[in-house]
């Protein structure tokens, strides 16, 4: 019996809008007027940087790391800040994050730092029982089922007892999968069907309140 749903957050529970301004605009921006460079130049060579670690390495996510390796100096607060009106939740998260909380205990688990995660999630936190950035809380990435495995036994339950939905297939299907959980692949494009497969959240609501 599911007792516990776990979402992925960006792309999932708000749109990427937000990540994508600081990481792609606001660096490189930063970067720009820090060496003299145009933001065009700038860009290109942030995102070759960023490239050349990839979404599987630890420094992806960190930006500390980022703002060290490009010599910024800037507090991570006010760069979060610059891009708080780029935060946008999809029209149906608080409708659904509502309805099921009444029956489920809920947490978010995300690959992005917690400073990205508890930001972006502002007046809906109080939905959820545990916000975690599994990347800043267990030193992992979503691409091991031993992520989920620390997941499960840090929320005291067993993984046949949590369901997790993301928009990444494999980070937030496969794996998970792997690892014992239940799972949905969240495909807001519409690419997928199956069983497994939704296409919003209040899809994945009713599939959950229909187990």
């Amino acid at each position: 019996m599911i007792k516990i749903i776990s979402f992925d957050m960006d792309g999932t529970l708000v749109t990427s809008n937000y990540v994508e301004k600081v990481w792609l605009e606001g660096v490189p921006t930063l970067y720009a007027e820090r060496h003299g460079i145009g933001l065009e130049e700038a860009q290109k060579l942030v995102y070759d940087e960023y490239m050349s670690v990839g979404t599987r390495d630890l420094r992806w996510y960190d930006l500390s790391h980022w703002l060290d390796r490009f010599d910024l100096e800037i507090a991570h607060h006010d760069l979060l800040e610059m891009y708080r009106s780029e935060v946008e939740f999809y029209p149906e998260t608080e409708e659904v994050l509502a309805l099921l909380s009444k029956k489920f205990d809920l947490v978010v688990a995300s690959n992005g730092a917690t400073e990205f995660v508890e930001f972006e999630l502002g007046c809906l936190k109080h939905h959820f029982r545990e916000i975690l950035s599994v990347t800043s809380k267990f030193r992992k990435v979503k691409d091991f089922p031993e992520t989920f495995f620390d997941l499960c036994r840090y929320l005291g339950a067993k993984p046949e007892e949590v369901m997790h939905i993301g928009d990444h297939r494999y980070f937030d299907y496969e794996v998970p999968k792997e690892a014992g959980l239940f799972a949905l692949y969240l495909d807001r494009d519409r690419m997928e069907s199956g069983p497994d497969v939704v296409h919003d959240l209040l899809e994945a609501a009713e599939r959950v309140m229909g187990m």
